[in-house]
């Protein structure tokens, strides 16, 4: 991630205050004569008038995307509701279907033999 700046207001004569986006995605507010020297001022040490306002560390959480319901509507889509893919895809749980999307390719025209396909791998994997 890149290093941000923007500018906030002035402080005194001298100083100004800066919001900086560290390469590690915390936001710091800092005060400096520019926006290099306010950078400078952002190096990870947090003093009275230079601290770290946001560390996306602390609120990180994983995206949780709905693929099933993707699938589903791509099915849907060309009309395939009645079809034994569609309900092999209903019974997939979360892992299942993120098993599937890492090795589908999600074309159209492949994806009935692709749900197949891992359909099958999928009961094979279980009666062994």
């Amino acid at each position: 991630m890149r290093t941000k700046v923007q500018y906030v207001a002035p402080f005194d004569s001298f100083e100004n205050i800066y919001y900086v986006r560290d390469p590690y995605g915390r936001v710091w507010h800092s005060i400096g004569k520019d926006e290099k020297d306010a950078t400078q001022q952002a190096k990870g040490k947090e003093e009275i008038l230079n601290y770290m306002l946001y560390n996306p560390h602390k609120h990180k959480k994983f995206h949780n995307y709905d693929f099933k319901n993707l699938i589903l509507d791509m099915l849907e889509q060309m009309n395939l509701e009645d079809t034994y893919e569609y309900e092999f895809v209903l019974e997939w749980n979360a892992n299942e279907v993120f098993e599937f999307m890492k090795k589908s390719s999600l074309m159209p025209c492949d994806l009935l033999l692709e749900i197949n396909k891992y359909q099958r791998r999928m009961l094979e994997d279980i009666e062994l």
